[in-house]
């Protein structure tokens, strides 16, 4: 150890590490030769367990568990040795509602907890998300609808949760009875989670489609967001009562970041996230003339992705951070002396995620994982330096080194300089490899290093897998971000290509051997390469793409608005010429199509859009392309047998066209 950690890190140290967390602190390669090759079916297997949190008193924890071919919310007893886990939630199937999925769960107090859940819904024809809140109390095994009765629609954005006394929330929600007029303006509630008795404490108001409260539970601010012209316009006000006044009213500019309050400190000032320097950062802002003060957290080359505030919601606790890992920078002195010891007992920045904690933050959740590791899950008591293993996302893998992953760079075409995620087969040497180029999805996303569905797979078959953060990629700021415009389906595919073209140079593929495959924005691409280079893909696997840009657009402007749609309708100066279900009789690369019927994201008639074109144009099923309609997959694969058979039906495209 080169530097003094404390009487904190001492008794981490000096713990009995388990097994897999000493494995991690040995190095990448402590357990590199431990398995032999793994089926595809194991790496499509859902995490045992997932999104664990600690309640207040640490006796309990609230997690997804793994349960055949879909996960559940259960309660992990700590209090009660032996105790089985138990099933207190599901997707499917909840009173009156169908397609539920539970999306989160945050304890409000040690035997309360809230679960907000999500139903796809029609609405005059079009299909909406609703979503409800409830509680479930650990001790009495009841459950409480929470704002249910008089919500219509949207109901499940909860504001703020009381700290002491009996429970309470406050929830903002689409009310019922009011008639199209104040069809997205919510009003606020506050309600007893014991009881489920509610009382308006705001009503709807004509500006507002959104609102935020402080720490104490006082509504501090209203924003509306006009989905045809891209104004957005905040109400705030200093207290829990009185007037609001305007202190935003704005359209704004694309690829910029508004100042809208994120942390109400005390003294009228508030913690926001701006762009205006180029890149994403932390400012103080003061409420009252609108100007920024200093800046808290900002980094030269990678955006800001997320603020996380203390218990009392009136404090920085935490920035978090994508540069080649994702990491969270700690401004609490215990979690950031905790995060010191655990990235270097783990390895390094990226390794050990801080997670959930109790009130007192005697006990820390956390997970260990690598690049090329799901790893596991701990709890660390900080007064006696135990450290308890949990469990594995993966029971068979646990935290054994799998397909090795770093990160590259790489000039394009144009001089600019591409960052990429290259994973390489570990059975095999990396030379001469057959490649599959895996863009991401958005494409105002990124990729970084950290366990990936596809990619480990994909290495396992032995394949070298590269994933390029393209023109038009976020985290790295506004400039790269706004180079999206114009070049969909051009400088961002060049951005791909040139990728191939620096691996061969390097040796480690063969320039003769290439596929490329890809999710949403990267089954776009993937798509676009068969159209656009078919000399240059031997294959090409497109799962939930947009395959006709101007189709997508039309869509958009109900789903996004007018001026939400625009960020696709601009991205590409010839929307029909760079789409290629308009081109499907010139000549392609072999295609594998995959789509879920339930995408509301993409919706499937994209899919079998293109399929009609191809089979218009002559081109032969099961030669030139071939087409796999999931019936219940959405955008997301939220079921392991759908990503099973995304993975075997891409495994079989790739033996059949580009042999490992």
């Amino acid at each position: 150890m080169n530097r003094r950690i404390g009487m904190l890190g001492a008794l981490l140290l000096g713990a009995a590490l388990p097994v897999g967390l000493a494995a991690h602190a040995q190095g990448a390669g402590a357990t590199k030769a431990a398995l032999p090759k793994q089926p595809l079916s194991e790496f499509a297997k859902l995490p045992q367990i997932g999104s664990p949190r600690l309640n207040q008193n640490a006796t309990a924890i609230a997690a997804r568990m793994r349960n055949g071919d879909e996960q559940v919310l259960t309660i992990i007893p700590l209090d009660q040795p032996g105790a089985k886990p138990e099933v207190i939630a599901r997707d499917g199937t909840f009173g009156k509602l169908d397609n539920v999925r539970v999306m989160s769960w945050q304890w409000i107090d040690p035997d309360n907890l809230l679960i907000t859940i999500m139903a796809p819904t029609d609405l005059n024809g079009d299909r909406v998300d609703a979503t409800r809140v409830l509680s479930y109390n650990r001790r009495t095994k009841q459950r409480t609808l929470l704002g249910w009765d008089g919500t219509f629609l949207q109901g499940g954005n909860v504001l703020w949760m009381s700290r002491s006394g009996p429970p309470r929330i406050l929830l903002s929600r689409l009310a019922a009875g009011r008639g199209t007029e104040r069809l997205g303006n919510p009003e606020v509630v506050e309600i007893d989670v014991a009881t489920g008795r509610q009382k308006v404490v705001i009503p709807p108001t004509r500006d507002v489609t959104s609102w935020a409260a402080d720490g104490e539970g006082n509504v501090r601010m209203g924003a509306s967001y006009n989905r045809d012209n891209g104004r957005t316009t905040i109400l705030y006000r200093s207290g829990g009562s009185g007037p609001f006044r305007t202190i935003i009213k704005e359209k704004q500019e694309r690829y910029s970041t508004l100042p809208v309050p994120e942390i109400f400190l005390p003294g009228e000032k508030a913690l926001v996230v701006s762009r205006h320097e180029g890149r994403n950062a932390v400012y103080e802002l003061d409420l009252k003339t609108m100007e920024l003060g200093r800046k808290v957290f900002g980094d030269a080359k990678y955006d800001v992705s997320g603020m996380l505030s203390n218990r009392d919601d009136n404090a920085l606790e935490g920035v978090a951070i994508t540069r080649n890992r994702s990491e969270m920078m700690w401004f609490d002195p215990l979690l950031k002396e905790i995060q010191a010891v655990l990235d270097e007992t783990a390895g390094g920045p990226g390794m050990a995620t801080l997670v959930s904690a109790d009130e007192s933050r005697k006990n820390i959740l956390f997970h260990v994982a690598r690049p090329d590791s799901q790893g596991g899950y701990y709890l660390f008591n900080t007064a006696t330096g135990d450290t308890r293993h949990l469990g594995w996302l993966n029971d068979v893998m646990k935290n054994a080194s799998m397909n090795p992953v770093r990160t590259i760079s790489y000039k394009a075409r144009d001089g600019q300089t591409i960052d990429a995620v290259l994973t390489l087969p570990r059975l095999r040497p990396a030379k001469a490899l057959p490649l599959i180029v895996l863009p991401h999805g958005g494409p105002w996303a990124r990729d970084a290093e950290r366990w990936d569905l596809w990619s480990q797979p994909l290495a396992e078959l032995g394949y070298a897998v590269v994933q390029p953060n393209f023109r038009g990629s976020s985290g790295f700021g506004k400039a790269w971000e706004a180079m999206s415009d114009g070049n969909w389906g051009m400088a961002m595919q060049d951005d791909l290509d040139d990728s191939v073209r620096h691996l061969a140079a390097e040796g480690i593929v063969d320039a003769k051997r290439v596929c490329v495959m890809g999710w949403s924005y990267g089954g776009y691409a993937a798509a676009r390469a068969a159209q656009r280079n078919p000399e240059l893909y031997r294959c090409a696997i497109a799962g939930a793409g947009v395959y006709d840009i101007p189709r997508m657009t039309a869509y958009d402007r109900n789903y996004l608005g007018e001026y939400g749609s625009k960020y696709i309708g601009s991205a590409a100066g010839r929307l029909a010429d760079v789409s290629p279900a308009r081109h499907a009789d010139s000549k392609w690369a072999p295609i594998l199509i995959v789509h879920g019927a339930k995408d509301q994201r993409v919706p499937v008639a994209q899919a079998r859009y293109l399929v009609d074109q191809l089979k218009a144009s002559g081109k032969v099923d099961g030669k030139d392309f071939k087409y796999i309609e999931q019936p219940n997959n959405t955008h997301n694969l939220p079921f392991e047998s759908d990503r099973l058979q995304w993975l075997e039906e891409a495994a079989k495209w790739l033996a059949a066209h580009n042999p490992a």
